[in-house]
């Protein structure tokens, strides 16, 4: 069938385009709810999920066949800085109860790992798709999530305008759509 721009129009008009812009986020960490947090995410990603695959091979064409647990993306927040840095702090806190430096100092010493139950167990992010009208129409939770990877901050003299921003990439056990029908 050829593209028919009436019948594309018509869908438009009929169910209308997601705008990317329209969000909200909920984070809950090892410290509880963080509702600071929450307001100066400006940027999530809706992580996809990837099914494991094996070549069938048998006689006649190759078929590519599903086997075993799904693999998760990783989730990645970018976050709005206030003036005291407490996006980064939080961020920091949390990875030091997965890995925590102990010595004489900061620089030398050993370090300790963090029990699984301490830092990502009853930790989650819920990322809602709002609609034009401020309804919710899609929502995934994250569970047992935990920041991997916090990105660094930039300063510079050069830059005077815009507000700071700091990413981290968190990876989760699973996630579920918890979307109300």
């Amino acid at each position: 069938m050829a593209f028919n721009v009436s019948n594309f129009t018509g869908v438009i008009s009929k169910k209308g385009l997601a705008s990317s812009n329209k969000f909200e986020v909920s984070i809950v960490t090892p410290f509880g709810n963080n509702q600071d947090m929450n307001l100066m995410c400006d940027t999530v990603t809706i992580a996809g999920k990837n099914v494991q695959s094996t070549a069938d091979i048998q006689y006649g064409i190759r078929r590519e066949i599903a086997y075993g647990a799904p693999t998760f993306d990783p989730l990645t927040l970018t976050f709005y800085c206030t003036e005291k840095l407490e996006e980064k702090k939080v961020l920091d806190r949390w990875q030091e109860l997965m890995v925590k430096t102990v010595g004489p100092n900061r620089t030398g010493g050993s370090f300790d790992v963090g029990y699984y139950d301490t830092y990502a167990r009853s930790s989650q992010i819920e990322v809602t798709k709002l609609s034009m009208s401020g309804e919710a129409v899609f929502k995934y939770q994250y569970l047992e999530v935990y920041p991997k990877t916090v990105s660094a901050l930039e300063l510079s003299h050069g830059t005077s305008s815009g507000p700071m921003k700091i990413s981290a990439i968190f990876n989760y056990t699973y996630w579920k759509d918890i979307t109300t029908p």
